[in-house]
């Protein structure tokens, strides 16, 4: 705990750790694949969020009793899908 804590302590195990955690910074190759990593879940952070917003987009649409032509014509405009993909999403059943 005083390690978390950011107190120096003397204790082999702890001495270790730090010593990998310092080299494991310095590999490139683990920054790497660390950042590769963490730009693809940032990128799908960002689609959830969008196919989110299509989702609410048609659950509102159908509250307000569209049909599937004028939700496909909507979505094709504020989202510029293809016709393909608005079948894809047409398809779900959002509750």
């Amino acid at each position: 705990m005083d390690y978390v804590a950011g107190k120096k302590t003397e204790d082999s195990f702890i001495e270790r750790l730090e010593e990998a955690v310092k080299k494991a910074k310095t590999n490139r190759e683990w920054r790497h694949e660390y950042m590769t990593l963490l730009m693809r879940d940032q990128e799908n952070i960002e689609k959830g969020i969008e196919k989110g917003k299509i989702y609410g987009a048609i659950s509102m649409c159908r509250d307000l009793g569209l049909s599937d032509d004028e939700i496909s014509k909507r979505l094709q405009e504020k989202y510029h899908l293809s016709q393909e993909e608005i079948t894809e999403y047409l398809q779900v059943e959002i509750v």
